[in-house]
């Protein structure tokens, strides 16, 4: 059997936990095509639920998100380093990475230290544009050859109004479970035989999602929704649970409405 994902391995620890009653098991072997992720079994054996795991994230998000997050700093040795570059949400890694050494080795070589995306002085400064890079500065720093990351996040991302209630998550969810890009999580959701089809959403650092509902996982104490959320015919319960160490998770079921839901933030072992 194939090992299951990190993220699905935290998805099962934390469903254990806020459904004690259920034996949560590991259902996407490998074996055939279009499997979901988890199944949800009663004390007596019976199916009871059927879960698949996505994030509300892009590809070249979570690989720029790991960028950013994964290493604290990168060090290429032919520079002096202290370099701290704000990159646009879609910046594609790889071939930055491999044009940033000669780029900011140009840079230092001749006195440049600081970079502006409204700044045309130099011909260089459209390729470091074209690259993702949005702003770059260099200053003193007790690590040579350094360079550091951050994302330029735009303003509906990186903040706004807080509201009074978790309505938001409940009115962006179900468009959100529709948009092309998750139907893969809806077919393999219909094609299961239980009676309840639960789509578990993560929110990473770096999300797709509107600040007003990404807010609403990462901050401690955050309103519940008091609206249902519309969901697609082929989901019946719906999860949300951003990466962070803050916030709680939220969970939807028609019997119950939203509730919240604890994060499991160790995890030693799943069978």
């Amino acid at each position: 059997m194939g090992k299951l994902r990190p993220e699905e391995r935290w998805v099962l620890a934390c469903i254990r936990a806020a459904l004690p009653g259920m034996n949560v098991r590991q259902y996407d072997d490998g074996s055939e095509p279009g499997m979901h992720d988890l199944n949800l079994f009663s004390q007596d054996g019976a199916l009871r639920g059927a879960v698949e795991v996505s994030a509300a994230a892009d590809g070249d998000s979570i690989e720029l998100w790991k960028l950013v997050n994964g290493q604290g700093r990168r060090i290429y040795a032919s520079l002096a380093g202290g370099w701290f570059l704000r990159l646009q949400p879609s910046t594609p890694v790889k071939p930055l990475l491999q044009a940033l050494p000669a780029l900011l080795t140009d840079w230092e070589q001749r006195g440049i230290r600081e970079f502006s995306r409204w700044d045309s002085s130099d011909p260089t400064f459209a390729q470091a544009f074209k690259l993702g890079i949005r702003g770059a500065n260099q200053s003193g720093t007790d690590f040579p050859g350094s360079v550091y990351f951050t994302i330029d996040l735009p303003p509906d991302k990186a903040g706004g109004f807080v509201a009074d209630t978790g309505d938001a998550l409940a009115q962006w969810v179900g468009n959100w479970l529709r948009e092309a890009e998750q139907a893969d999580v809806l077919r393999k959701l219909a094609k299961s035989a239980a009676p309840r089809r639960h789509a578990f959403v993560l929110f990473p650092g770096f999300t797709t999602a509107p600040f007003k509902v990404a807010d609403l996982l990462m901050r401690d104490s955050a309103p519940l929704p008091t609206v249902a959320p519309s969901l697609p015919a082929e989901v019946t319960d719906v999860w949300a649970m951003s990466t962070w160490n803050s916030g709680d998770g939220f969970r939807w079921l028609a019997a119950d409405g939203w509730v919240r839901f604890t994060k499991v933030l160790e995890i030693d072992s799943v069978d």
